[in-house]
């Protein structure tokens, strides 16, 4: 092998290890989205709707025990669907995308699936 073969291979060699860590980086390494939720928005709407509710213990309960599973159904999935972790409003001083519009609708989708009568 000569000079410029060797040079040749090696240059190679280096633009597919290149290749294969930008590859790498882009599919696996690529650190999530950054997003805010209003946890704590959500939650009070839904305290202010359900104070209007006449229910009794019980189903107060339901309700609630409902919201926190549909709550984390749908940051889950907002989460997956998107590559995103997300963060509580309070966390965030400025500067990250507001992905509350988005789990509120998926939020009160899994509500009215779980009570049909809603």
């Amino acid at each position: 092998m000569d000079l410029k073969q060797s040079a040749a291979c090696i240059a190679a060699s280096i633009l597919i290890s290149v290749g294969a860590c930008a590859a790498a980086w882009s599919l696996w390494l690529k650190p999530p989205a950054l997003v805010t939720f209003d946890m704590k928005g959500t939650t009070n709407a839904l305290i202010r709707q359900t104070a209007k509710l006449d229910l009794t213990d019980d189903q107060r309960k339901a309700l609630l025990t409902r919201f926190d599973r549909s709550v984390t159904t749908a940051t889950a999935e907002y989460a997956s669907e998107h590559g995103a972790a997300i963060l509580v409003s309070p966390a965030v001083v400025t500067g990250l995308p507001d992905a509350t519009p988005e789990i509120q609708a998926r939020l009160a989708e899994l509500m009215k699936a779980g009570n049909p009568q809603q």
